[in-house]
Order: structure tokens, then C-alpha cells, then sequence
């Protein structure tokens, strides 16, 4: 999991080139607000990897639960990676899946993300429980 998340952080500080190229084009501020969710939020999942990562051997679950855990993780973190600096290029947040397909595709980014998230958070509460009980 540490590898993928240092994935997601490179793509999440790479993201801060257009980021700032948009604050000094003066580009609207929805577009600078796109490349600030994706500069930001990629490298906080990131971080949040690695800590399950660092934990993740002294949890007390089966191989299964932190297979599909690790995976959850790491295929939400390449949704968000994909869909978070494509929703600044494109200017669609991506919050519905109605429009165009560039839209359609960061809203199926976003949904596969909040999915895998939403999964991996409930193993890790699983995880964390039966660990605790021990």
C-alpha cells in the first residue's frame, strides 16, 4: 500500500505546477479551486495510506480482510488520481453524472473513489475492532 500511496502523493504535488500556472494566469476560480482540491486532497490520501500502511501488520485479521482492504484503498486512490486533476481540466466537478462524457468520466472517478473508500474505511473499522478484542 506505502507504494501506491507514494504514487497518489507524486501525482498529488505534481498537481501543484497547475495549480499555481492557474493562480498567476488568472484563470477563473473555479479552475484554481480544481487544481487546489486535487494539489491538496491527493497528497492527504496519500498520507492516510501510508499510515495504514505502517499499522496494517498489526492488525489481526484474516489475509482476505487485508487484501481487500489494501485494494480498496489503492483502487480509489487511482480514481481520485484520474479524476481530480481531469475535473480541473475539463471544469467539471464531476458531482453528477448528467453532461458531457469528460464529465461522465470524472463523476465515474469520483464514484469509484468514494466507493473504494467507503470500502476500505469499513474493513479498517472491522480490522480495527477484531485487533481490539485481542
Amino acid at each position: 500500500m506505502i507504494f501506491h500511496a507514494t504514487v497518489m502523493l507524486l501525482v498529488g504535488l505534481i498537481c501543484g505546477a497547475p495549480y499555481g500556472r492557474a493562480i498567476n494566469r488568472r484563470q477563473p476560480a473555479s479552475t484554481i479551486a480544481a487544481w487546489r482540491v486535487a494539489h491538496s486532497s491527493l497528497p492527504m490520501g496519500a498520507a492516510l495510506m501510508i499510515a495504514i500502511g505502517a499499522v496494517q501488520s498489526s492488525l489481526k485479521v484474516s489475509s482476505a480482510v487485508a487484501w481487500s482492504m489494501t485494494w480498496s484503498f489503492v483502487i480509489s486512490a487511482y480514481a481520485f488520481c484520474v479524476s481530480l486533476p481531469l475535473a480541473a481540466v475539463v471544469g467539471h466537478r464531476g458531482l453528477s453524472s448528467e453532461g458531457p462524457a469528460k464529465a461522465k468520466l470524472v463523476y465515474l472517478g469520483n464514484l469509484v473513489g468514494a466507493w473504494g473508500s467507503m470500502v476500505g474505511a469499513l474493513l479498517l473499522l472491522y480490522a480495527s475492532w477484531v485487533s481490539l478484542a485481542d
